[in-house]
C-alpha cells in the first residue's frame, strides 16, 4: 500500500506506507500539504515508515518551519520512534504526542 496524504482543518493526515518504494512518488512536496494554517502531522494511519519516510516528514517540517508554521506530530507509531532514536533525532522528540 502507497502512502497518502489529505488535509483535514489543520492537520495533515498521512496514512499507509511511507517508505523507500512509495516515498520517489511523493516529491516534490505538494503545495496544498503545507496550506496555512499547518499545526500537526496526523501519524496514527501509518502501517510502516522506513528511513525514506521519515527523510519526508522532516524535509515537510522544514518546509512548513520556512513558512512560519511548527508542527506537532500526533500518534506516531513505534517503528516511527524507533527511526528517531536510531538516529538521534531529539529536535523533533519535543513535539511528539500519542504512542
Amino acid at each position: 500500500m502507497s502512502a497518502t496524504f489529505r488535509r483535514e482543518e489543520q492537520a495533515l493526515v498521512v496514512s499507509g506506507d511511507l517508505n523507500q518504494a512509495s516515498v520517489p512518488g511523493l516529491w516534490p512536496l505538494s503545495p496544498e500539504w503545507l496550506v496555512a494554517p499547518l499545526v500537526r502531522l496526523e501519524l496514527a494511519g501509518l502501517n510502516s515508515i522506513d528511513s525514506a519516510g521519515l527523510a519526508l516528514l522532516l524535509e515537510l517540517e522544514a518546509a512548513a518551519q520556512q513558512q512560519g508554521q511548527a508542527l506537532s506530530w500526533q500518534d506516531c507509531p513505534d517503528d516511527l520512534r524507533q527511526l528517531m532514536q536510531l538516529y538521534d533525532l531529539e529536535l523533533v522528540e519535543g513535539r511528539l504526542s500519542g504512542a
